[in-house]
């Protein structure tokens, strides 16, 4: 089994095929803030990007996309499949009542999403997600011809 963490990262690749706006003003606070920069990507700020880890490994009979979202209940979480492409968005609203009288209520609201390119071997109506302990899978079966096969050899 092979597992893959796919994460975005701010520091600058210059072997990269094109850059970005994003990418470009990325580049540029980890060069004029490197400690700040540094604190993000040890995860002690949280992800400024509203992304979350996302975890592929592909089994004999499907792939499988394992997202932790903790905190999110299972209703303000959505998982979409269109153009060949997994979206998995979370949206949570809290509202925090007020201490004293004269106070003002708070809201406060997240939003997270990633979007996973999927490839073109699999049986869309019977993906299956399942959330549990603050982890989201996703189990998306392959399609009996990317299914692997054992061949016999003879050896003469």
């Amino acid at each position: 089994m092979k597992l893959i963490r796919y994460q975005n990262s701010p520091v600058y690749n210059q072997l990269a095929n094109y850059t970005n706006l994003r990418d470009e003003m990325d580049r540029l606070f980890d060069v004029a803030f490197p400690t700040l920069t540094l604190l993000q990507r040890e995860g002690i700020l949280g992800d400024w990007r509203g992304e979350f880890p996302v975890d592929l490994y592909q089994e004999k009979n499907s792939f499988v996309v394992r997202a932790e979202l903790p905190g999110f209940r299972k209703e303000d979480i959505q998982v979409e499949v269109a153009d060949g492409t997994l979206t998995i968005t979370g949206h949570q609203k809290t509202e925090a009542q007020a201490k004293d009288k004269d106070a003002q209520a708070t809201t406060r609201e997240t939003r997270v999403s990633r979007s996973i390119s999927l490839p073109e071997n699999l049986k869309l109506e019977k993906i299956e997600a399942a959330y549990e302990n603050g982890v989201l899978t996703v189990t998306l079966p392959k399609t009996e011809e990317a299914k692997p096969k054992q061949i016999a050899i003879q050896v003469k």
